[in-house]
C-alpha cells in the first residue's frame, strides 16, 4: 500500500483534444519520460531474463500472509503471521500489512495473464509451479473470502486491516498485533469482484479448477448486478476516484468467455471496453488489459497497437508517473511484449531497452530490483525486510538504511524508481520512488516471462541468498554462470546430441554459408558473441550443421531452435574433432517456418559454420554429398516444403501467407489460385531487417491464378513473409513459392494505382537465354472507399483511425495498413497517408465535415 493518497486515475481522455491540427505525431500520446536518460535498446549485459524471472517471484514469498507461510514460503527469515485474521491468506500489499482488493486481485490476475501468454518461458526455467503456488495462495484467499448461497455472492471481503492503524506499526509482519479490522460487503466493491472473478478465471483457464471458475462467474455477477464502488476501507489508499468498474468487468467478462465460450461473456467484453485507452494496465484501470482479452477474443489487435505504438517510438525511459515510475513502465513492457507475441507487431528491443535501464543501466547506477545484482537497491521501503522492530529501535522517520545487523536481503522486489525529475535514491524513508509492492512486481514478472520467452537468454540460480527452497532451471534450458554480483551460484544443464547415422542422400539440399544462407552474430546473457544461421526446414526430416573451430577447445556447446508458436530449443555439447564439429537434429512435426542453429562456445571468430545439409529422403549419411541442382531455381512447394498460414488482418478478416528463407535469390515469385469470382488480388511482401519493411501488390487474376514476383532487397533478414490481403480465407490457396538465384527468372513489376478506373501492371519475363518483355494493361474495378476514415478497417470511425493514421503517416514501422485501409484514410485523395489525413478524420468524428 502506498503511504499516501493514490486516487484512481480517470484517463479515459478525448485524444481527440490533443490532436486537433495538422502535425499529430505518434509522440504526441508518449506521456512525458526523462530526456536525460537516454536508452540503448540493443545494450547487451542486462538480458538474464531466466534468473530476473525466477527472481521476481521470490518477492511473493517475502510479502506471503497467514497460517501457511511456514510450508510455502522459501524466504527463510519469514514465518506464520496474522494468524487470527477472520479469514487466512493473502500477500501484504507492499512494505505494510494491510490486504486492499484492488492491488490484490489486479496482481493475482496479471500473474495468471503472464502464464497465459508465456507458459513456456515458466516451463523452460523451472519457474512453473512457483507461479502456480503464487497464485493458488492468492485464489485461495479469493475463495475463503467469498461466501456463497447457492452460485449466488451473498457477501465478500473486499479488505483486511485498516490502512491507518497498519501504518502505525513498523515491524515484522510476525510480531504484528491481531485483532485485524475485516471490510465485507454485500452489495459494493464491484471493481474489486470482477478483479477477483478475472483471477480465478485465468487460474481455471491455466490449471483447470473447476471450483475456481464457479467463484468466478458468481462474483463477477455480483459485480455486474450491483455497480457500486466501495470508499469505506480504500479511502485515502486504494479509492476508486468515481467508481467506474466496467474496465474491470470487460477484463474479467473477457477471460470468462475464453474459459466458457458463453456468449454472454463476450459481449459484455465488447459492450463495456474502454473507448479511448489512456494507460497501462494497472490497479487504477484495467482498460488496456481488457483491450487485450477481447484482441484474444477477435484477433484484431489494431486498438491495442494504435495505443502502444506511440510509446514504443520513444527509447527514453518511459516515467509515466513520480509515484512508481518502475511498476507502470513493466507493466507497459509486458502489454507490449503480449502485443508482439500476438500480433504483427514487434515491440521487443523497446521493451528490452526499457528493462536495460531497470536493471542497472541508468544514471543512478542502481538495479532497481533487489537482490538480483551487486547495485541493486538495498534500502526499499519494507518494513520486515528493514530489521527494525519499531520506532524505539534505532529508527525515525528519518532513517535512511536497513538495520545494521537485522537487516534482511529482499529478494526479486521491482522498487518504485525514479521520479519525473529524474530524481531517485535508494532510502528507507522514501515512499514514492523506494517502495515495493505486490502489483509493482505483477508487470515486472510478466515482461521478464515474455522478455525471456522472445529472446531465450539468462540462467537460473541455484543457490540465493536467504531462499531455502530454489525453482531452477527444467532440464531443456542451458544455464551460465551469473556474473551479476549478486551472491549466488550457476550451475550447466545440457542435453547432448550426436551426429545420427544416415542413409539415402538423394533427397538432400545443402545450404552453403555465403551462398545460401548467412552466419550472423549475437551477443549471449554472458555478453561474448555468439554465431549462427538460420534456415527454412524445407520438409527435412533431420538436418546437420557442419561448422570448424579454430581455438583450443576440445568440446563446443550450441541449441538449435525454432518457433512454432513456443520456442521449442534442443541443446547439445559435442567433441571438436580435428577442429571440425559436425552435429545433427531431428526436425519436430510441428516446427515452425525456420529453424535457427546456434553455436554458444566457443565464441566470436573461433567458429566459421560452413554448411547445413537438409536431409529429406528418410535420413541421410554423416558425410553429405549432393549433386549440383540442375538449374539455379529453387521451388518451395507448400505441403512439403513450406505451410500456408493464416491471421486475421485489422479488418478482422482471414488473410493467408507463406514465409521462407530468402537463400541468396535475387527474387521470388509466389503462385496461388482463386477460387472465388474476384478479378483481382492484393497483398504484400515483407521482411524484418531490424526494421518492417514491406512491399504491397495488387494485380489482376487471370484464370483464377496469380502470380507475382518481389525483388528482394539487398538487406533482407532472415525470412520473407508473402501475404495475400485479399480475397480472404479459403478463397486463396498458395501452392508454390520459386527462389530466383541467378539473375532474376522472371521479374513481375507490379505497379498499384488506387484511382477509380484502371489499375495497370507491367511485367518483365526474363530467362538466361532469351528476353521477352509483355505489357499488358488491365482494367478492372478498383478498390472503393468503404467508409471514409475508417483507416483500420473495424467497421467505425474513431479515435484510433486518427491515432492509426498519424502513425502510418510518420511511416512507423510497427504497422502495416491494408490497400482499403489506405483507401478510406485518404481523405484528400491524393494516394498519399499524411497528418492532414489523420486531422481530417478527427473532423469527420467531430461531425465538422
Amino acid at each position: 500500500m502506498r503511504e499516501g493518497i493514490f486516487m484512481k486515475r480517470n484517463f479515459i481522455q478525448k485524444l481527440g483534444a490533443v490532436c486537433l491540427g495538422a502535425a499529430i505525431t505518434a509522440s504526441t500520446f508518449c506521456l512525458p519520460s526523462n530526456g536525460n536518460t537516454p536508452m540503448v535498446a540493443n545494450a547487451a549485459g542486462s538480458d538474464n531474463y531466466a534468473k530476473l524471472l525466477q527472481y521476481s517471484l521470490y518477492f511473493y514469498d517475502a510479502n506471503m500472509c497467514g497460517k501457511e507461510v511456514d510450508t510455502k514460503s522459501a524466504i527463510t527469515w519469514r514465518g506464520n503471521c496474522h494468524t487470527d485474521d477472520e479469514i487466512d491468506g493473502g500477500f501484504h500489499d507492499a512494505g505494510d500489512h494491510a490486504m486492499f482488493g484492488l492491488p490484490q486481485g489486479f496482481t493475482a490476475s496479471v500473474l495468471g495473464w503472464s502464464y497465459y501468454e508465456f507458459k513456456d518461458a515458466y516451463v523452460k526455467t523451472g519457474q512453473a509451479d512457483h507461479l502456480k503456488m503464487i497464485v493458488d495462495h492468492f485464489c485461495d484467499f479469493f475463495k475463503r473470502s467469498t461466501k456463497l448461497n447457492g452460485n449466488s455472492v451473498s457477501s465478500f471481503l473486499y479488505q483486511k486491516g485498516d490502512g491507518t492503524e497498519d501504518h502505525s506499526y513498523w515491524g515484522a509482519p510476525e510480531k504484528q498485533g491481531g485483532g485485524r479490522k475485516m471490510f465485507w460487503t454485500s452489495n459494493s466493491a464491484s471493481d474489486i469482484a470482477a478483479d477477483y472473478a478475472a483471477a480465478l478465471a485465468l487460474n481455471y483457464i491455466n490449471f483447470k479448477d473447476s471450483e475456481d471458475l464457479k467463484y468466478a462467474e458468481a462474483l463477477y455477477n455480483f459485480s455486474t448486478a450491483h455497480n457500486k464502488c466501495e470508499s469505506n476501507g480504500p479511502s485515502g489508499f486504494y479509492l476508486a476516484n468515481g467508481c467506474t468498474p466496467t474496465d474491470e468487468q470487460a477484463n474479467a467478462a473477457g477471460w470468462l468467455y475464453l474459459a466458457t465460450n458463453n456468449d454472454k461473456y463476450k459481449n459484455d467484453c465488447a459492450s463495456k471496453q474502454t473507448q479511448y485507452l489512456g494507460w497501462c494496465d494497472g490497479w487504477d484501470n484495467r482498460g488496456l488489459g481488457a483491450a487485450c482479452v477481447y484482441a484474444h477474443i477477435t484477433g484484431d489487435w489494431g486498438k491495442v497497437n494504435s495505443f502502444l505504438g506511440g510509446y514504443a517510438n520513444n527509447n527514453n525511459y518511459l516515467c509515466m508517473d513520480d509515484w512508481g515510475s518502475a511498476r507502470l513502465n513493466c507493466s507497459m513492457q509486458m502489454s507490449m511484449l503480449v502485443a508482439t507475441k500476438n500480433s504483427s507487431a514487434n515491440y521487443g528491443n523497446w521493451a528490452k531497452g526499457q528493462m536495460n535501464y531497470i536493471l542497472g543501466e541508468n544514471p543512478f547506477n542502481v538495479c532497481f530490483v533487489t537482490g538480483f545484482a551487486s547495485n541493486s537497491a538495498k534500502n526499499t521501503h519494507h518494513r520486515a525486510a528493514s530489521g527494525y522492530q519499531g520506532y524505539g529501535d534505532g529508527m525515525s522517520e528519518n532513517t535512511t538504511t536497513y538495520h545494521p545487523t537485522n537487516g534482511k536481503t529482499l529478494i526479486g522486489a521491482l522498487t518504485g524508481g525514479p521520479n519525473k525529475n529524474g530524481q531517485y535514491k535508494d532510502v528507507l524513508n522514501d515512499y514514492m520512488c523506494n517502495e515495493v509492492a505486490i502489483d509493482y512486481n505483477a508487470g515486472l514478472v510478466g515482461a521478464a516471462a515474455g522478455l525471456y520467452q522472445l529472446y531465450g537468454t539468462g540462467s537460473t540460480d541455484t543457490s540465493i541468498v536467504g531462499v531455502d527452497k530454489i525453482y531452477s532451471g527444467s532440464s531443456d534450458i542451458t544455464t551460465t554462470p551469473s556474473n551479476s554480483g549478486s551472491t549466488s551460484t550457476s550451475t550447466t544443464t545440457t542435453t547432448t546430441t550426436t551426429s545420427t547415422p544416415h542413409g539415402d542422400t538423394s533427397g538432400d539440399v545443402v545450404l552453403t554459408v555465403g551462398k545460401d544462407i548467412e552466419q550472423g552474430t549475437e551477443k549471449g546473457d554472458d555478453g561474448e558473441i555468439n554465431n549462427y544461421v538460420e534456415f527454412a526446414p524445407q520438409g527435412a526430416k533431420s538436418v546437420t550443421l557442419y561448422y570448424s573451430v579454430s581455438s583450443n577447445d576440445t568440446e563446443s556447446a550450441g541449441a538449435f531452435g525454432t518457433w512454432n508458436g513456443d520456442w521449442a530449443q534442443e541443446d547439445f555439447n559435442v567433441a571438436v574433432k580435428n577442429g571440425k564439429v559436425e552435429v545433427s537434429y531431428d526436425v519436430p512435426s510441428n516446427v515452425g517456418q525456420t529453424i535457427k542453429a546456434m553455436v554458444f562456445w566457443p565464441h566470436g571468430n573461433a567458429i566459421k559454420i560452413e554448411k547445413v545439409v537438409l536431409h529429406k529422403g528418410g535420413s541421410s549419411s554423416g558425410t553429405v554429398t549432393t549433386a549440383p541442382p540442375t538449374s539455379t531455381d529453387v521451388v518451395l512447394t507448400v505441403g512439403k516444403d513450406i505451410e500456408q498460414g493464416t491471421e486475421k488482418g485489422d479488418d478482422g478478416e482471414i488473410n493467408n501467407y507463406v514465409e521462407f528463407a530468402p537463400q541468396g535469390a535475387k527474387s521470388a515469385t509466389l503462385y496461388y489460385s482463386v477460387t472465388s469470382n474476384d478479378t483481382e488480388s492484393a497483398g504484400a511482401f515483407g521482411t524484418w531487417n531490424g526494421d518492417w519493411e514491406q512491399e504491397d501488390f495488387n494485380v489482376a487474376v487471370k484464370n483464377g491464378k496469380v502470380e507475382v514476383t518481389y525483388t528482394i532487397p539487398s538487406n533482407v533478414g532472415q525470412t520473407v513473409k508473402a501475404m495475400v490481403f485479399w480475397p480472404h480465407g479459403n478463397a486463396v490457396k498458395i501452392e508454390k513459392v520459386v527462389l530466383h538465384k541467378s539473375g532474376t527468372a522472371t521479374t513481375t513489376k507490379t505497379t498499384t494505382t488506387t484511382s477509380k478506373t484502371t489499375t495497370t501492371t507491367t511485367t518483365t519475363s526474363k530467362t538466361t537465354t532469351t528476353t521477352t518483355t509483355t505489357t499488358t494493361t488491365t482494367t478492372t474495378s478498383a478498390p472503393k472507399v468503404t467508409k471514409l476514415g475508417d483507416a483500420n478497417c473495424d467497421g467505425e470511425v474513431d479515435i484510433s483511425d486518427v491515432i492509426f493514421t498519424a502513425r502510418i503517416a510518420t511511416e512507423d514501422t510497427a504497422l502495416r495498413i491494408t490497400s482499403q485501409g489506405k483507401l478510406n484514410a485518404d481523405i484528400d485523395s491524393n494516394n498519399v497517408i499524411s497528418a492532414k489525413d489523420a486531422s481530417e478524420i478527427l473532423r469527420i468524428i467531430a461531425k465538422l465535415r
